[in-house]
C-alpha cells in the first residue's frame, strides 16, 4: 500500500488506485497520513473536520468515517480486529504503516542520500535527486491548501522540494550541464526571486555559457529586488560571486570531474532536426506543454517563416509560459498574417486577445483600439462564433469604465453567442460576469447562482485556459468582496484538477492575489504571504494592477504581525502599481499614532468612491474605528449605519459580523446603548465566517464592554481567548495590547 501526498492525495495498492470519494473522509485520511505512525487524538480530528463548532454527532460520525476508511484500506480485516492499518489507540487513532509507504518519506530519504553523494559522485547524486523529484505530482497536499492542519506540512515539504531542486542543479553544474540548466533556473528564479542559492546557480550557469552580461544582469536584478522588497543587500557569498564574474575568474570555469565507476559521462542531447520542429511543437501544444511548445516554435520561427496559425500558437505558448513580451509580438504578427491570408474572423480573435493583454499592462488606450478593431473586423461578417469574442471584449472594456448596464448587456450577448454557436467558454464567461454585475446591484442570490453555474462548467471541463483563469479569478474576487470565504475554499478545491487538465499546474498569478486576500482574512498568514510573493513574481511584468494588489496583501500581513516598516514598504509598492492599499494604510497611520492622517485617507477614499457599494463595504469598518479615534461621532454613526444597511442587502456572514462589531464599538464609545449583544453576535458571526483575527478583535472589544459592565471575570476570559488567538496567528501588537490590560 502506498500513500501519496506530494500532489493530490492518492492511495495505491500496487497498481490499483483505492477510491476515497467523501471529502470528509479524504480530509481525515490526509491527517492520518501526515501523522503516520503517530496517535492523533479524537478531539484533534474533530477540530480538523468541523472546526470550532462541531455538530453534536461529531464523535459518532468520526467513527463512521474511520470504519469506511478501514474497509477501503483493509477490506479483509475482521470487524473489531485490533490489527490493520488504522488502529484505535486510547482516545485517538493511528495509521500504522511502513514509513516508506508514504511518498514524502521516500522523497526525503532519496534527497538525503543525494546530498550525501553530491561531494563524492555528482552523477549518482543527480540520479537520486531526479528520482526524489519524480515523486512530485504537484503542490503537496494540494486539495487541502486551505486546511489549517496542512499549513506547516505544506510549507515544510515545499521548502524541502526547493532544496532538492537546488541540490540537483548543483549536481548538474558539477557535471557540466550548465547549458541545459539556464532555462530551468530562469524559471525557478522567477518563482523564487529572493532565493539566493538559485540565483547563484543561475549566475554560474550563464557565465559558463559565455553569457557574462546576462550573469551580471541576474545579480543586479536580485540586488534591486532585495533592496526594494526587503531593504537588505545580497549575502557576502553572492557579492564575491559577482566580483568573480566581473573579473572573469578562472575558478568559475567548469572543470570536468573524473567519471565514477559504473557511470558514463552523458553527452549533450541532440537538438530536434529542423523538419521535426513543427510536428513536435504541435504535439506540445496539444498536450498543454507550453514551455516546450514555446521553445520549439521559437526555434522554428528562427529557421523560417511561420504560418498565421503557428504564430498564434507561439503567442499562446509564450503567454502561458510567462514570456509575455514574446506573446505580444507573436500575436501582433499573427493578426497581420491572418489579414494577409484573408481570415478576418481569426484576426478579430487575435485582436481580442491583444485587448486583454493591453488591459493587463494598464495600456487602456491601446486596449480600446484593439477592442474597436475586434468589432470592426466582425461588423460585416454574418453571425458567427467569433462574435462572442467581440461581446467578451466589450464586456471587459465596460468593466474598466465601470458602466454596469453596458457590462451586463455585453455579458448577456456573450452568453447568447455561446448558446447559438455551442461555445462553452462564452456561456460560462457570460454567466459569471452577469452574476458579478447583479451582485453589485444587490441581487446576491441570483448573482451567486450564476457564479456557481459558471464554476460548475469550469470544473466539468471543456473550457479554454483563458476562460478557466478568468472565471476562477472573478469567483475568488467576488467571494473576497462578500467575505464568502467558505464558497471560495470549496470551489478552489474543486478547481484544482481542472487547472492541471488545461496545462495550468498552478493558479495564475492574478488569481493568486485574490486567494491571498482570502487567506489573510482566514488567518493563514504564512501561506498568504508565500502566495503573495509568488503572485508578485508571476504577474509583476505583465499585470501591474494585480501585482499591486499582491503587494497590498503583503502589507496587510506585515501590519497584522506588527512589522510596520515592512507594511509601509509593501503599501508603497502597491501604490506604485496603481493599487489601493486601503484600508491597510489607514490602519498603519492609526497604529503610528496619527489618527488625523488615517481619517483623511479613509474619508477621501469613501468620498470619492460613492458608486461601488460593495467596495465601500470593505472600508466602512475602519472608518468607524478611525472616526471614533478622532472623536468624529457623526462620521462614525453614518459609517456604521451604511455598513448595517449593506450587510442586510448582501447578507454575507462576514458583513453581518462587521456590522455588529461596528455597532458595538460605537455603542461602547457613546454609551447610548448596550454594546454587549452586538459584540457577542459579532464574535459568533466572525467565527462562522472563518475569520479568527476579526473574531479575536471583537472579543477584545467585548472584554472592554464586560469590564465596564462590572463583569471583570468574564472580561478576563474573553481577553484570554483573544490573546491566545493573537499569539497563535502571530499578531504581535494585538497580543501585546491584549496582554497589557
Amino acid at each position: 500500500m502506498e500513500f501519496a501526498i506530494l500532489g493530490p492525495l492518492e492511495v495505491r495498492d500496487q497498481h490499483r488506485r483505492i477510491k476515497v470519494s467523501s471529502a470528509k473522509e479524504r480530509l481525515l485520511l490526509a491527517v492520518l497520513v501526515v501523522h503516520a505512525n503517530e496517535v492523533v487524538p479524537v478531539e484533534r480530528l474533530i477540530e480538523v473536520l468541523w472546526g470550532a463548532r462541531p455538530p453534536a454527532t461529531a464523535a459518532n460520525t468520526l467513527q463512521t468515517y474511520i470504519s469506511h476508511l478501514r474497509r477501503a484500506l483493509d477490506p479483509s480485516r475482521a470487524p473489531r480486529a485490533q490489527d490493520g492499518m488504522i488502529r484505535t489507540r486510547g482516545a485517538g487513532y493511528e495509521l500504522a504503516v511502513p514509513p516508506e509507504s508514504v511518498d514524502a518519506v521516500r522523497f526525503e530519504r532519496l534527497a538525503r542520500e543525494g546530498r550525501d553523494a553530491l561531494p563524492i559522485c555528482p552523477q549518482q547524486a543527480a540520479d537520486l535527486f531526479c528520482a526524489a523529484l519524480a515523486l512530485w505530482r504537484g503542490d503537496p497536499l494540494v486539495e487541502f491548501t486551505f486546511e489549517l492542519f496542512a499549513q506547516a506540512e505544506i510549507a515544510r515539504l515545499a521548502e524541502l522540494r526547493l532544496v532538492a531542486v537546488e541540490d540537483r542543479a548543483e549536481a548538474d553544474l558539477a557535471l557540466g550541464r550548465h547549458a541545459m540548466l539556464c532555462a530551468e533556473l530562469n524559471s525557478a528564479v522567477a518563482e523564487q526571486p529572493l532565493r539566493e542559492r538559485l540565483r547563484s546557480q543561475l549566475i554560474r550557469a550563464l557565465y559558463r555559457c559565455g553569457r557574462q552580461a546576462d550573469a551580471l544582469a541576474a545579480y543586479r536584478q536580485l540586488r534591486e529586488q532585495l533592496a526594494e522588497q526587503l531593504g537588505i543587500d545580497p549575502s557576502p557569498d553572492l557579492v564575491r560571486l559577482h566580483e568573480a564574474v566581473l573579473a572573469q575568474c578562472p575558478d568559475l570555469d567548469w572543470q570536468p570531474a573524473l567519471p565514477q565507476p559504473g557511470y558514463a559521462v552523458p553527452g549533450p542531447a541532440a537538438p530536434p532536426v529542423e523538419g521535426e520542429l513543427l510536428p513536435q511543437a504541435h504535439a506540445a501544444l496539444a498536450a498543454y506543454d507550453w514551455q516546450s511548445a514555446f521553445e520549439l516554435l521559437s526555434a522554428a520561427d528562427q529557421a523560417g517563416s511561420l504560418s498565421a496559425e503557428d504564430l498564434d500558437g507561439l503567442a499562446n505558448a509564450a503567454f502561458w509560459s510567462a514570456h509575455d513580451r514574446e506573446a505580444e509580438s507573436a500575436w501582433q504578427r499573427a493578426h497581420h498574417a491572418y489579414l494577409q491570408a484573408g481570415k478576418p474572423r481569426r484576426a478579430a480573435v487575435v485582436a481580442f486577445l491583444l485587448t486583454l493583454y493591453s488591459i493587463a499592462h494598464q495600456q487602456f488606450a491601446v486596449a480600446g483600439g484593439w477592442s474597436q478593431r475586434t468589432q470592426r473586423l466582425l461588423e460585416n461578417e454574418p453571425d458567427c462564433a467569433e462574435q462572442g469574442y467581440a461581446a467578451w471584449g466589450a464586456m471587459t472594456m465596460a468593466l474598466l469604465e465601470d458602466d454596469r448596464d453596458k457590462c451586463l448587456a455585453a455579458a448577456r450577448s456573450t452568453y447568447e453567442a455561446g448558446i447559438r454557436h455551442g461555445v462553452a467558454d462564452f456561456q460560462a464567461i457570460g454567466l459569471v460576469f452577469q452574476g458579478a454585475v447583479l451582485i453589485r446591484h444587490g441581487q446576491v442570490g441570483q448573482g451567486l447562482a450564476m457564479h456557481d453555474e459558471g464554476m460548475a462548467m469550469l470544473v466539468g471541463g471543456g473550457l479554454s485556459q483563458l476562460a478557466t483563469a478568468q472565471i476562477y479569478c472573478q469567483l475568488i474576487r467576488t467571494c473576497y468582496e462578500l467575505g464568502d470565504y467558505r464558497r471560495a475554499h470549496e470551489w478552489t478545491r474543486a478547481a484544482q484538477d481542472c487547472f492541471t487538465r488545461t496545462g495550468l499546474s498552478y493558479f495564475p498569478g492574478d488569481c493568486e492575489t485574490h486567494r491571498t486576500a482570502i487567506l489573510i482574512d482566514s488567518g493563514a498568514w504564512g501561506l498568504a504571504e508565500q502566495l503573495a510573493h509568488q503572485a508578485c513574481a508571476a504577474v509583476q511584468h505583465f499585470d501591474l494592477h494585480h501585482a499591486g494588489q499582491a503587494f497590498a496583501s503583503i502589507g496587510d500581513i506585515r501590519l497584522r504581525i506588527g512589522d510596520l516598516a515592512g507594511a509601509e514598504e509593501a503599501f508603497a509598492r502597491a501604490e506604485e502599481r496603481l493599487a489601493s492599499p486601503l484600508p491597510g494604510r489607514a490602519r498603519l497611520e492609526l497604529l503610528r499614532g496619527c489618527p488625523d492622517e488615517a481619517a483623511e485617507l479613509i474619508n477621501a477614499a469613501l468620498d470619492g468612491d460613492s458608486g461601488d457599494r460593495l467596495a465601500r463595504t470593505r472600508l466602512l469598518p475602519d472608518q468607524v474605528t478611525i472616526a471614533l479615534a478622532v472623536d468624529d461621532l457623526d462620521t462614525a454613526r453614518a459609517a456604521a449605519a451604511e455598513l448595517a444597511e449593506s450587510a442586510q442587502v448582501y447578507g454575507s456572514t462576514a458583513m453581518l459580523a462587521a456590522a455588529e462589531a461596528a455597532r458595538g464599538e460605537l455603542a461602547l464609545a457613546t454609551g447610548q446603548e448596550d454594546p454587549l449583544p452586538s459584540l457577542r453576535r459579532s464574535v459568533t458571526l466572525w467565527g462562522e465566517a472563518g475569520s479568527p483575527y476579526e473574531s479575536a478583535r471583537a472579543r477584545k472589544l467585548l472584554a472592554t464592554a464586560l469590564d465596564r459592565a462590572g463583569q471583570p471575570g468574564a472580561a478576563q476570559r474573553e481577553l484570554g481567548i483573544a490573546r491566545a488567538c493573537f499569539d497563535r496567528l502571530g499578531a504581535r501588537l494585538d497580543a501585546e495590547a491584549a496582554g497589557s490590560r
